[in-house]
């Protein structure tokens, strides 16, 4: 078969790469030279291979690979470089790239070794699919919203704990790294937070990872964020790709916090969500930046992933039939104001679903864990799965 083959070439090697991959094994698909567009040109053409010469622009190369590897996992990036500084390879390698190969390599080894990568590759992409399809019911869970204030850890907190209360296995990590407080909502004081981890293994498994989680008296672990912010800036997408990788090997659920930003974490988490739980207000203001996030939330994810969440319900001139128009999209559920009962919740350090199980709130939130919670098992489902939570 014929290997679709995209360059990406900041320089003038790009002649010389032409004229390696002039066979009729290859079909060259294009060249970019610009980063900003490699992603819409992946999507253009369908390419099986992206080569990356990296030369004299190392920090472009190793962005192209990073936004390739994280939102283009179909696409094989392969880096065409000789580079021999260690610490530049490890810099590649980290990327998510795993085949780096000598720019100086002849004709006939190229195409030979892209073949086998090819083969290899697509193997391994077809067996964890299938692996997937059959026997994977592990959740990743993001939550996210477009401000704070809005009720959005709220619902990571309350949600695992109800997925717990029904004998599930659950994490919860805190990835708004610079000013999180999943542990003030659950009540923990972490002595180990992400970045103690990271510092002592800058890719750890599932085992040394739990070593640094704190541990809920529902059951539910959490992996908090650094203890202050200037911390956030040594932790990279990479590491907390692989931390919520390694989790859903063990773990039934894996709720993400995120910060309320579109940032190279948070695209991450989007990619390997499972359902995406996007948390707004119902003032003008809210609404407004709401509305942003979403158009660009759907250009990047299926918006079969979204579904809308109301994080304080409560009375006033918007209707939640207005938010659903305003948005362009239904509501899946919506959470009942109570600021009493949430605060005091709060100020006690107890999830508001174990301080006030009977309030109308905790009902929110058990309705919300209860309907994720089926969506596992297909032949659990119901019509409220389509129709969502929401009652007029």
């Amino acid at each position: 078969m014929k290997l679709r083959v995209l360059i990406f070439s900041s320089d003038d090697t790009s002649g010389y790469i032409h004229s390696l991959l002039s066979s009729d094994q290859i079909e060259l698909v294009g060249n970019v030279k610009d980063e900003n567009i490699v992603l819409d040109e992946i999507s253009r053409k369908h390419p099986d291979i992206i080569l990356v010469v990296v030369t004299d622009y190392i920090n472009k190369a190793l962005r192209t690979c990073q936004q390739i590897y994280l939102l283009r996992p179909r696409t094989i990036p392969v880096v065409l470089s000789d580079e021999n500084d260690p610490i530049n390879l490890r810099k590649i390698m980290q990327t998510g790239v795993h085949y780096i190969l000598p720019l100086s390599i002849d004709s006939e080894s190229l195409i030979e070794q892209l073949h086998g990568i090819y083969s290899n590759e697509m193997t391994r992409i077809i067996a964890m699919e299938n692996t997937a399809a059959t026997t994977w019911k592990s959740k990743l869970i993001v939550v996210f919203g477009a401000q704070g204030g809005i009720g959005k850890t709220a619902l990571a907190a309350n949600l695992a704990v109800k997925l717990a209360q029904r004998k599930r296995k659950v994490m919860l990590l805190d990835y708004d790294l610079q000013f999180g407080d999943l542990n003030v909502f659950m009540g923990i004081d972490s002595k180990d937070t992400i970045s103690d981890l990271l510092q002592e293994q800058s890719n750890p498994n599932a085992d040394t990872i739990r070593r640094f989680c704190s541990l809920h008296a529902s059951g539910v672990n959490l992996l908090s964020n650094p203890r202050s912010p200037e911390f956030a800036e040594g932790i990279s997408v990479m590491q907390t790709e692989r931390i919520a990788a390694s989790l859903r090997s063990y773990y039934d659920y894996v709720i993400v916090d995120t910060a309320t930003s579109f940032s190279d974490i948070n695209l991450s988490c989007f990619d390997a969500a499972s359902e995406i739980l996007f948390v707004t207000d119902m003032d003008i203001a809210a609404l407004r930046n709401s509305k942003k996030a979403l158009t660009v939330l759907k250009s990047l994810v299926d918006d079969k992933k979204i579904k809308l969440i109301i994080g304080k319900q409560y009375p006033g001139n918007i209707s939640i039939a207005n938010v659903a128009n305003a948005l362009e999209m239904p509501i899946w559920a919506s959470i009942p104001y109570d600021q009493k009962t949430m605060v005091d919740a709060l100020n006690q350090g107890i999830p508001v679903v174990l301080d006030a199980p009977n309030s109308k709130i905790s009902k929110a939130y058990t309705m919300i864990a209860n309907q994720l919670d089926q969506s596992t098992e297909p032949e659990k489902n119901n019509s409220n799965t389509k129709k969502g939570l929401f009652r007029k």
